[in-house]
């Protein structure tokens, strides 16, 4: 007998409230709504990654100790 997962009350509650809110339909609709949330945390944790690495943080214009900076993609 397959044992039945106890999820937090409050994951199942967001998770509820993101379907309403997204009405997804398609798997498409999914993966956009996953971008949508996800999207965000996953680029506030690349920006603390890069603050950490290079040792300042994004449009500081303090003195730096190293000479690694940030620059626009082209």
């Amino acid at each position: 007998m397959a044992k039945k997962i106890q999820r937090d009350p409050k994951s199942v509650a967001l998770a509820q409230t993101i379907i309403k809110q997204y009405q997804p339909e398609t798997k498409e609709d999914i993966q956009d709504a996953m971008k949508d949330i996800f999207g965000p945390i996953f680029e506030a944790m690349l920006q603390g990654e890069m603050n950490a690495h290079l040792g300042y943080e994004s449009n500081s214009h303090d003195y730096k100790e190293t000479q690694n900076r940030r620059t626009e993609w082209q």
